[in-house]
Parts: structure tokens; sequence; C-alpha cells
């Protein structure tokens, strides 16, 4: 009879998450990573496969648990402008919170590998198809009110959104603080009418 497991597996999923968030996946060690998790060697690959598939498990992880969750903003709200500006601040205040700065781990593992590894491209490119249609239906709610102009085009609109998501990310990694980053965001809400 095989002995049952004796660990959270979804404790050691968000562990080994926060780990290829901070270091990224090719400077986390399977010594660091088994550190982290509290997992052996054998546990890990019995339960995750490899390091590779545990980066994919821990970028649904990030989708599941932090991505996914902070949509909800779109829907909510007393207008589609309204709530978009309020991801924005959410984004802000959640990537210059007082302690290091990690940034995204979308973004973080779209820079490390996302050009050369077929399969993180694939899961990636699902998180930002995700992202990007809940933007392109808040958008479009906002043009059917009236409240953004109807002639742009929603999909692109919400191309834009993720590109100012993804640069206000990566300055906020480069020591840019919360002031200017809601700057950024200022000027992206005025392409947003």
């Amino acid at each position: 009879m095989a002995r049952p497991r004796e660990f959270n597996e979804s404790d050691a999923l968000g562990d080994a998450m926060n780990l290829f968030w901070q270091r990224g996946y090719e400077n986390a060690s399977l010594s660091e990573i088994t550190e982290a998790t509290g997992l052996s060697k054998s546990s890990l690959y019995d339960t995750f496969g490899s390091k590779h598939e545990l980066l994919l498990s821990s970028l649904k992880f990030y989708e599941d648990q932090l991505v996914a969750p902070s949509l909800t903003a779109l829907e909510e709200g007393p207008s589609p402008r309204a709530a978009i500006a309020k991801r924005f601040d959410m984004v802000v205040e959640g990537i210059t919170a007082p302690g290091p700065r990690w940034g995204c781990l979308i973004v973080n593992t779209t820079l490390e590998l996302g050009a050369r590894d077929a399969a993180v491209a694939k899961r990636i490119a699902a998180v930002h198809a995700k992202v990007e249609r809940a933007y392109t239906q808040v958008i479009e709610r906002g043009q059917a009110g009236g409240e953004i102009d109807s002639a742009k085009s929603a999909a692109s609109l919400a191309h834009y959104i993720m590109a100012c998501l993804t640069g206000i990310v990566c300055l906020s990694k480069a020591g840019f603080d919360a002031p200017r980053l809601r700057e950024v965001a200022a000027i992206a809400m005025q392409a947003i009418r």
C-alpha cells in the first residue's frame, strides 16, 4: 500500500511559486526549491514531475490565486472607467507595497523564458488572454454606456492597457515609486475615453 502524502500540495505549490517569483526559474536551484517547499527531491518529483512542470503549475497557481481574483475589480464600481482605474490602483499598490519588489510572476517569467520555452509561452499566453478578455469586456460595457468612445477598438484598448500594466510592473522593479507609477496609469486612463 502506498504511503499517504504528508504535506499540503497547495502550500508546497505556493511556496514554490513564491521562490520562482522572487528568484526566477533558472536562479532557483533544486535545493532552494526543496528547502522552500519542505519536500524531499523524491516527493517533489513524485508530485510535480520536474522543476519545469513545477514552474508551469506555479504559473497556473498564480493565475488562479492572484490574477483571477483581482479581475473581479473590473466587474465592480460605479462605472467601467472607474473599475479600470481601480485595478490600475490595485496593481500599483501591490507592486509598491513595503518589502522586496518582486514584480509580477507572469511578467518576470515572460522576460526570462517566454521567447525560448514553448510550454511557458503557452501558459503565459493563456493568462494574458484571460486578462485581456476581462479588459475587453469592461471596455465594451463602457462603450455601450457611452462612457468610452465606441469608435475605438475595445480589443486594441485592452492590448494597450496590458502594455501599460507590463511597463508599470517593470518600472516598479527598477525602483519607480507609487506616485510616478500612478502618473503612468493616469495617462493610460486618458486613452480610455
